[in-house]
């Protein structure tokens, strides 16, 4: 479970999925359907990318079995054993699972994505299951403000989980690259320089993309949803509103 929870699992890469390298496949396959075990069934060959617990790799299928896991241990499909443990006690009553429902309910922000031609697509209707257990979660900026606030300050979390949220594996485990690892269990760590340290998560689909970050006392911390429309967009956003945030603000 330490394994999965901090990319160090060394699972092997992905075979069987769609080639989504084009805007126009992203739309072609944009109501596929993907159960639990597909998503699982395409790591399920070979051995391990890497000895598990001696390199760091963010991989998303992680989550899916950590989310399979909590529905093994709870006898509870995973959204309802997430609404009863975090949703419902800390009030977040516009986040929600998908499930099979393609659409984005009430008000909302619609995605859009630029085509090779340079048009735009909408992709705000899309079928969340590739992500299942990952980050089909839907949310607002106040819903994911309040959860960044409760996992903070320990709301969710004993003592001893708290300790662990924060802390990088050992020095000697490093990135597939070979830098440093980045990974706690369930956290990005983002050093900024002069002692200061963000702790976070990043979250996307096509057309949207959320950041929610902190410093650990929670002094400087930021929430951050915004719509790129290239396929692959840089961090700009991020750089600007880091760049631009004073410490010790929110």
């Amino acid at each position: 479970m330490r394994q999965l929870l901090n990319h160090t699992s060394g699972l092997p890469d992905h075979r069987g999925l769609p080639d989504l390298s084009t805007p126009e496949a992203v739309l072609r396959h944009r109501f596929d359907h993907w159960t639990p075990q597909d998503l699982v069934g395409t790591v399920a060959h070979g051995g391990p990318k890497f000895p598990p617990g001696t390199q760091q790799e963010y991989r998303g299928v992680n989550y899916v079995l950590l989310a399979l896991l909590v529905q093994e241990l709870t006898g509870q499909a995973y959204g309802d054993a997430v609404a009863a443990r975090v949703l419902r006690p800390l009030g977040l009553a516009r986040t929600r699972f998908p499930g099979a429902d393609p659409r984005l309910r009430g008000p909302h922000v619609r995605g859009w994505l630029r085509m090779t031609d340079g048009s735009a697509r909408d992709v705000t209707t899309y079928d969340q299951s590739s992500a299942w257990g990952e980050g089909e979660l839907i949310s607002t900026l106040d819903d994911l403000a309040r959860f960044q606030r409760a996992l903070f300050s320990g709301v969710l979390l004993p003592p001893s989980a708290m300790d662990r949220l924060f802390a990088l594996p050992p020095d000697s485990v490093r990135m597939a690259d070979g830098s440093p690892a980045r990974y706690s269990m369930g956290l990005q760590r983002v050093p900024l320089g002069g002692g200061v340290t963000l702790w976070g998560k990043t979250g996307e689909t096509y057309g949207y993309r959320t950041r929610v970050f902190a410093t650990r006392d929670q002094r400087t911390r930021f929430v951050l949803a915004y719509t790129p429309t290239p396929l692959a967009a840089r961090e700009q956003m991020v750089e600007r509103v880091v760049a631009a945030l004073p410490l010790g603000a929110e």
